[in-house]
């Protein structure tokens, strides 16, 4: 089990008020806001932390690049992957290689 899955694990077993501390922390580490794809309607839909909460369904369509390497949560989570805002979170990425 490597660091983004104990992470996820540890996240799971916490109650919801802990869980959402736990995500509010991560979001202030966020860097998503700095990213070329990020828009102005991200941005007034509060959208944040996709590597975890997964795509924008609302806002985010078009790759303008992407700094999700570039991001602290990266290395803390052990993510592998990236363009999280179009392609889905980690999780979801994780899985989509697993099965393909």
């Amino acid at each position: 089990m490597d660091i983004f899955e104990q992470w996820l694990n540890m996240s799971w077993e916490k109650n919801a008020k802990d869980r959402k501390n736990l995500m509010q922390e991560k979001r202030s580490a966020c860097r998503c806001p700095a990213c070329p794809s990020y828009n102005r309607c991200a941005r007034e839909h509060n959208e944040l932390l996709f590597c975890i909460t997964g795509k924008s369904m609302l806002c985010i369509s078009e790759d303008a690049g992407c700094t999700c390497r570039d991001c602290p949560v990266t290395p803390e989570l052990g993510l592998r992957h990236h363009d999280f805002c179009m392609k889905g979170g980690e999780a979801a990425q994780r899985y989509e290689q697993e099965v393909h």
